[in-house]
């Protein structure tokens, strides 16, 4: 099928298969918010309720809100958060409400920046509904912009609406603000704030996620369904409403494609449809040819049907010599709902990439050797056909309150990704990691390369809520299970008869031809299921626990059919993953926290000569958590690692393939804040410091020696303020620096990257209808090679002073 049935089926099964929009005034919903400073309670009523609550920050600041637990509707709700307060409220539409106490002063202009579109009455509000002079102030908005980069509640990490505060495990949060304010371009970009995360480079081929999360592989998900390959556009941010990274093995819950994951996860939250209709069209371009339009469109059919579709075409070339870049995805979405009980969520993601491999440069004329190959060379002919990428995907979700206790949600989702890569690579006295060359100072061997892989994956999901007080204590319990079948099938064909060598002092690079038959010759599937259990517990509202537990079965089929190194083994394994813990709160702005978990993941893209048995992982971890006057928020934590059954070279095969017997850990201390200082300036920073070791010498190195690319310092710092200023507002201005130690390039530990900084800055204008922004990327033009991590070594050099604008129109 071409590009255009690829998308007209897409979009046509959108429209065919049948969360929630705002919520009447009448409808109970269900609330369990406890008891603690007001601020915070209100973003807990504006997350579950969609209503907006307009207050001044003096209105809330040192006041209590009372506990509120059962089915209200939002005036009942409201009533009771609010009582003996101080503090009252007016409706000023179904979908948003402001908070004033006596003699709160609201103005026109201020409430109409904060609420677009909305009538306003003007005036000043009291008790006695008396309008008087107005003064410029400014609001806050729960639930939405108010709280800066600070992020009160989160779903990932338990499937169910919970207080970061009362997680007792690492969870880091990128809200759209902050990539916005930031004007990032990629996800790996956006990535760079959370602590203890190496992002994948943005020109390394789409055909493995090399992401780390504390020293160890990272797995991402949309929506919480497994990428697998991480295949197409993974680069977009156009569909993505916020980011969430769960750090280490405590995400038992989620399995599909191999199972639990073992170094974390990082959640990609997609946009939803909404009930307002809105459109927006955008352009962002850039220094070497980079531009790239976008579309966000959210048509409601009906009050019961809602539709949004987003969309993004990128081309661009690169400060590498020869790479250009072309990539695309689309995302249709459709909500049915009642309004009341019931949604059932549909969507869809085509999507697109091709580029030539990029395979980086070798340690040897870079970091390390007494000659210097050019930093933009690329290695490969300049005619080389492009690799290809692509990805496409349909999912459901179904939500349903049964009671006043109970809620159930269905999932489901289809997906098939694939990639073609070609390349031209080089050949070292070290094999194919090359970083010393064939024949000194500076002779490589080349060899004509082709790897292929599909997948084809099927996953169900059902899961069960019930949320109940017994005595002094507030429960929520979780009951689920899941299944899922993903099939895989590639070859990978070498030439390395008739190519000959290159001189990276004088480069010339033969034609390339495909080496091989181009024939699946290796198929793997692995099925995983699952049921699982989750108990959170608070008692007092100063005592949180969390205890769950997974019994997952993964098993493995995997075939090579090469006619005289062929393999066929199968694996079952079935194990018991607990995750618990607690946290105690010391005071309503410090907790204690600790907790235990494991990880199991079956093995995938690699060839074995024995039975590919899954890899596990081990994570304990404990810190504190903060809220300090609902304004500074994080976490300081010490974790420590281990994982096994790790695929190593086994060196007594001809073929050199893998064998599932390694071990490594990793432990360290990460922090990270997020500091709303005023009404318009925000603060984010992290720091992360990380030692990751091979525990065994089975990957032909020795026992201690570090893992390549994971640095022992890491951290961020960003500021963005927002000007308050009535002639200004609308004006924005940021910046931020990242820096990192160095790294070791490979296993062997004799080459390393310098370490570094980057200096970002961004300006941004915004009206109701417009936005602009311009950026600049490594503002100070740092000169740097970072480790790409191509067959587990070779760096890339920093793209230099780099200037992006946007614009867009929302109508």
């Amino acid at each position: 099928m071409n590009l255009t049935g690829h998308i007209a089926a897409l979009t046509l099964l959108m429209a065919i298969l049948s969360q929630s929009a705002f919520a009447d005034n009448h409808q109970a919903i269900e609330f369990h918010i406890p008891a603690q400073n007001l601020s915070s309670a209100l973003l807990e009523f504006s997350e579950n309720s969609g209503v907006k609550t307009f207050f001044k920050a003096d209105v809330t600041r040192h006041l209590k809100s009372n506990s509120l637990s059962g089915k209200y509707t939002i005036q009942q709700a409201l009533d009771k958060l609010l009582e003996n307060t101080g503090v009252n409220y007016r409706f000023t539409e179904t979908e948003s409400v402001t908070l004033f106490s006596d003699r709160t002063e609201l103005s026109t202009e201020m409430l109409l920046a904060l609420a677009p579109g909305k009538k306003i009455e003007a005036g000043v509000v009291n008790n006695n509904d008396h309008i008087g002079p107005v003064e410029q102030e400014d609001l806050t908005v729960s639930g939405y912009d108010l709280s800066g980069y600070r992020v009160i509640n989160v779903n990932s990490a338990t499937r169910t609406d919970t207080r970061v505060m009362e997680l007792p495990q690492s969870i880091q949060v990128i809200n759209r603000k902050l990539f916005e304010d930031q004007q990032n371009i990629t996800v790996s970009e956006s990535l760079y704030n959370v602590s203890g995360v190496v992002p994948r480079s943005p020109l390394i081929s789409p055909n493995f996620e090399p992401t780390l999360i504390r020293g160890f592989r990272g797995e991402q998900l949309i929506d919480g369904f497994y990428q697998n390959l991480n295949t197409g556009d993974q680069g977009s941010l156009v569909n993505i409403q916020q980011i969430d990274v769960l750090k280490g093995a405590n995400a038992t819950l989620y399995s599909g494609g191999g199972g639990s994951p073992v170094g974390g996860i990082i959640n990609m939250i997609s946009k939803l449809p909404e009930k307002e209709a809105f459109y927006e069209l955008g352009m962002k371009g850039g220094l070497y040819d980079f531009y790239q339009p976008y579309v966000d469109l959210n048509q409601p059919i009906h009050d019961n049907i809602l539709f949004r579709v987003t969309a993004e075409y990128t081309n661009s070339e690169s400060h590498i010599d020869v790479i250009e870049t072309e990539r695309f995805n689309i995302n249709p979405t459709i909500t049915f709902t009642d309004n009341e009980t019931t949604n059932f969520t549909v969507q869809g993601k085509f999507s697109r990439w091709e580029q030539q491999d990029y395979q980086g440069l070798p340690a040897t004329g870079t970091v390390t050797g007494n000659f210097k190959i050019h930093p933009e060379l690329y290695i490969g002919p300049k005619d080389i056909d492009d690799s290809e990428s692509e990805y496409s995907g349909v999912w459901g979700t179904l939500n349903h309150q049964i009671n006043d206790i109970w809620t159930v949600t269905a999932k489901a989702r289809y997906a098939h990704s694939e990639h073609d890569t070609l390349s031209q690579g080089l050949l070292g006295s070290d094999g194919l990691g090359a970083d010393q060359p064939f024949s000194p100072p500076s002779t490589w061997g080349l060899y004509n390369a082709e790897l292929f892989q599909e997948q084809e994956e099927l996953t169900f999901q059902t899961y069960a809520t019930a949320k109940f007080d017994i005595g002094l204590s507030r429960n929520t319990l979780l009951l689920g299970a899941d299944v899922s079948e993903m099939d895989e099938k590639s070859y990978m064909d070498f030439d390395t008869m008739s190519i000959g060598e290159v001189d990276l002092n004088n480069p010339a690079f033969a034609s390339y031809n495909y080496p091989g038959t181009r024939q699946n010759t290796q198929f793997t599937k692995n099925t995983t299921y699952g049921g699982y259990a989750q108990l959170q517990s608070s008692l007092y509202n100063r005592l949180h626990f969390l205890a769950g537990v997974r019994l997952g079965n993964i098993t493995t089929a995997f075939e090579n059919t090469h006619p005289f190194f062929g393999f066929k083994a199968e694996s079952d394994e079935t194990r018991f993953l607990p995750n618990v813990g607690a946290v105690l709160d010391i005071t309503e702005e410090f907790s204690l926290f600790a907790n235990y978990s494991e990880g199991m993941r079956a093995q995938s893209g690699v060839n074995f000569v024995s039975t590919p048995a899954p890899e596990l992982s081990y994570q304990t971890e404990a810190g504190v958590k903060f809220n300090v006057a609902e304004q500074l928020t994080g976490q300081v934590a010490i974790f420590q690692i281990d994982r096994e059954n790790i695929a190593v070279t086994d060196f007594q095969d001809t073929q050199l393939r893998s064998t599932a017997k390694g071990k490594q850990r990793s432990h360290g201390i990460e922090t990270n804040i997020a500091w709303q200082a005023t009404d318009g300036l925000n603060f984010m920073g992290n720091y992360s410091f990380t030692e990751a070791r091979f525990k065994d010498s089975l990957s032909g190195v020795p026992s201690g020696n570090d893992l390549p690319g994971v640095p022992k310092h890491s951290g961020r710092f960003w500021a963005n303020y927002d000007f308050q200023h009535s002639l200004l507002k609308g004006l924005s201005i940021g910046s931020g620096v990242y820096a990192q130690s160095s790294v070791y390039l490979s296993n062997a530990n004799l080459y390393k990257t310098d370490s570094y900084y980057s200096v970002d800055a961004s300006v941004a204008y915004k009206t109701e209808r417009y936005k602009l922004g311009i950026s600049v990327k490594n503002l100070t033009d740092q000169d740097y090679f970072q480790r790409l991590n191509y067959y587990g070594s070779r760096v890339t050099p920093a793209q230099g002073s780099s200037v992006f604008f946007t614009g867009s129109v929302r109508l």
